[in-house]
This record gives C-alpha cells, sequence and structure tokens, in this order.
C-alpha cells in the first residue's frame, strides 16, 4: 500500500469513528429518555410500564416478543424473587427487565462470555439495579465449574427463586445449563427458557426440543403470542 493510500484510509476512519460515536451518544440519550419516562409514568403501570422500557428503541433492548414478556412479567410479579439467575446477558434488556421485577432488595445474578460486558456496556449493566439490590456480572462460560462457584459463592449458601435460562442454545448447551444450575432454584421457585418455539436452527438450535423433553416432569407454563412465529415462547417450570 503507497502512503496515499494510507493517508486516504485514515481520513476515510476518522468520519466512521465519528460517527460511531455519534450513534453511542444518541442511544445512551434514547436510553436515558426511557428511564426517565419510567421513573416519571412508568413504574406506575407495574408490569406494561417495565415492558415498554425494556422493549424501548434503545441499545439495551430485550429481544423478547411483547406479549410473551408481559406474561412473565406478570408471573414474577405475584413472587418477586429475592435471588435471581439469568444465563446469557446479551444486550441487557432482559437483565433489566429482571431488576425491575424482582423484590427492591434482591440479588440478581446474570452470566455471559467476556466480551458481553466489554467498556461502557458493563458499566451500564451494573447501574441497571435498584438502590437496594445487589447485581453481578459473572464473566465467563455457563458451564464452567469456575463459574458456578462464582454464582454458588454469591448465593452464600441460599437458594434461587428465579432461573432464566437464555445462553447456548445448543442443545448439549441448554441441557448442560439446566443440569448446572437448576439443583439450586428452591421449592417454590422459577425455571424459565427462552425461545422453545420451534425456529431455524440459527435462532433457536435445541432448545424447543430439550424444553418439549424437560416439560412434562413440572407443572409448566407456556408463554407463546404465535405458534408459527418461528422462535421466541417463553416456558415457565414451577419447581414443588
Amino acid at each position: 500500500m503507497a502512503l496515499g493510500d494510507t493517508a486516504l484510509k485514515s481520513a476515510g476512519e476518522r468520519p466512521s469513528r465519528a460517527l460511531h460515536y455519534v450513534r453511542r451518544l444518541v442511544n445512551v440519550w434514547t436510553f436515558g429518555r426511557c428511564c426517565a419516562r419510567y421513573l416519571l409514568v412508568g413504574s406506575r403501570r407495574g408490569v406494561q410500564g417495565v415492558i415498554e422500557l425494556v422493549l424501548g428503541r434503545h441499545s439495551f433492548r430485550a429481544g423478547q416478543v411483547a406479549e410473551e414478556l408481559k406474561g412473565f412479567g406478570e408471573v414474577l410479579a405475584s413472587r418477586p424473587p429475592q435471588r435471581a439467575l439469568e444465563i446469557g446477558t446479551a444486550d441487557g434488556g432482559t437483565l433489566l427487565f429482571l431488576t425491575r421485577m424482582a423484590a427492591p432488595e434482591a440479588l440478581v445474578v446474570t452470566i455471559d462470555l467476556p466480551e458481553g460486558y466489554d467498556g461502557l456496556r458493563g458499566w451500564f449493566y451494573r447501574r441497571f439495579a435498584r438502590p437496594n439490590q445487589q447485581l453481578l456480572l459473572v464473566k465467563g462460560d455457563s458451564h464452567s465449574s469456575q463459574t458456578l462457584g462464582r454464582v454458588k459463592a454469591a448465593l452464600r449458601g441460599q437458594e434461587l427463586d428465579c432461573l432464566f435460562i437464555d445462553g447456548d442454545h445448543s442443545y448439549e448447551g441448554v441441557r448442560r445449563d439446566f443440569e448446572m444450575y437448576a439443583p439450586m432454584v428452591r421449592n417454590g421457585g422459577l425455571i424459565a427458557f427462552h425461545d422453545i418455539v420451534d425456529g431455524l436452527p440459527r435462532l433457536v438450535g435445541g432448545v424447543p426440543r430439550f424444553w418439549r423433553e424437560i416439560k412434562t416432569q413440572f407443572r409448566y407454563i407456556e408463554l407463546i403470542k404465535d405458534p408459527h412465529q418461528g422462535g421466541y415462547g417463553i416456558g415457565v417450570l414451577y419447581v414443588d
């Protein structure tokens, strides 16, 4: 590459980098506006207000169907968890949802691979917690013994009230998450799965298959807007 080419490339990168930061600032502004609206009005609307917050047009949006997440929210509202664990943080929308649906003094733990918490995003995630809540971001593979150990240490011998599995979507991956973390859920607690509806393998993996196998061993409900929607859907197991 000639020197002139390098100069042209650098000049072309500067606007791209500037545009990237402008977009990030717009996303932060939009998210802040959504939070302000929630604090002023949405918090009085209960579950519906939370849904409007986490499904707003911002970079922390939950990858969920509104009707399905609202149904799950209504389940949680009847028994706000004191201790909740999420496997698979992604864009953070469901984490934000859990902090709003959990008890005011709850411990909320979320697991994702280290790159999921890089830079400003991790900083924001930590501030999702309400004033008296504890929020722990666990960076690592949910299938590793080290990650499991960190979750157990955070719980300090107590059991989970709610486990939300939305991480590795392969059949072996979702099965492993269930086998490792379901024993930590107390009697009377909940285990929820995302993407229980059949769809493209790259979207749902083996989750629908595992859900069909495991659900008959529990009392359960399925929160599905449309059985033919090609993915999504939340399945909830009641641990008795």
